[in-house]
């Protein structure tokens, strides 16, 4: 019996705690033996850390021009590209156009007016793009003395347009925009010769699979009757253009103009534009829209409404 108890206590005996090593198993910790990672060591600066090696210094415009893209963004870019030029709601497109759009306009003082337009698009050699409006122009103001309406052809316009930047994911097309005193009534025209720039650009939202497009105008009297006020005006735009089930489009624009001839009085437009694709290259679409401020303001309006069918096609 005592042999037994003497091997229990030389089985149990004093040892190491649950957990803890062995002395002959330890490692010595100290610095020398200490183990170190060697891609710490090649992180590790040598010196101090000049300006041009900190970090790069954000730019505040990074964002506006092209952005990286997966490689399936691209591709739905370049998708979208194609839908929207077909639709005709892509204005760096170089496609061609036969456009018939008729638009009612609440006036401030109880005016009002009809302004029916006949638009075409020539492309040419892919990046090249003739345009020419043929307005017809009718209207109402039962304040004026006398003669309170008027109707008739309005002044031509044709823009030029070159598309200087092309990707799908964005575009840019600078061109040249001209009216002319061809009104058949003079209380239908501005009675001046206009020229100035207009710049259009589109780029891809990926998030929304929508386009962001901008569009900037100015126009300044260049000749004409001397007796009718100049012109200076000029209209910036922002809209969102996007796609559903192929088919449906929908536009959400805001434009801004400033009248220069009249103390650079502005101008705030939000228009709403749903279309539809209907038989190959046809489409249609109705656009309403409501003035925000300086309503009284070249082109403003208290609200409008627009309706517009169109056929597009391929550049030659």
């Amino acid at each position: 019996m005592l042999g037994v108890l003497i091997m229990m206590l030389s089985w149990y005996g004093p040892g190491p705690a649950r957990g803890e090593l062995n002395p002959a198993d330890r490692v010595d910790e100290t610095p020398s033996n200490r183990t170190v990672e060697p891609e710490a060591v090649e992180n590790e600066p040598e010196g101090p850390v000049s300006p041009s090696e900190k970090e790069p210094t954000r730019r505040p415009f990074k964002r506006i021009g092209p952005q990286p893209m997966t490689p399936e963004e691209r591709e739905e870019a370049e998708r979208l590209r194609k839908v929207a030029a077909k639709y005709g709601t892509d204005p760096t497109a170089i496609v061609g156009r036969l456009q018939l759009t008729s638009q009612y306009l609440d006036l401030p003082q109880s005016a009002r007016a009809r302004d029916a337009v006949a638009r075409v698009d020539v492309p040419y050699r892919g990046d090249w793009l003739l345009r020419v409006d043929v307005p017809f122009f009718k209207w109402i103001d039962p304040n004026l003395p006398g003669t309170t309406s008027a109707q008739g052809m309005s002044d031509l316009a044709v823009t030029a347009g070159w598309r200087v930047y092309n990707t799908p994911e964005y575009a840019v097309l600078i061109g040249a925009l001209a009216t002319f005193p061809t009104a058949s009534e003079v209380r239908v025209g501005s009675g001046k010769y206009t020229a100035g720039p207009a710049i259009a650009t589109a780029r891809f939202l990926p998030r929304w699979d929508s386009f962001l497009i901008g569009l900037l105008q100015h126009q300044t009297s260049v000749g004409g009757d001397p007796s009718r006020r100049d012109i200076a005006l000029s209209r910036a735009a922002a809209q969102v253009n996007s796609f559903w089930a192929d088919k449906w489009w929908t536009i959400v624009q805001a434009v801004w103009q400033i009248d220069w001839e009249r103390s650079a009085k502005s101008s705030m437009t939000m228009e709403f534009e749903a279309g539809r694709s209907l038989v190959g290259r046809f489409g249609a679409y109705i656009r309403p829209g409501v003035g925000i401020w300086g309503r009284d303001v070249a082109g403003a309006y208290q609200w409008n409404i627009e309706v517009g069918v169109r056929y597009m096609f391929a550049s030659f």
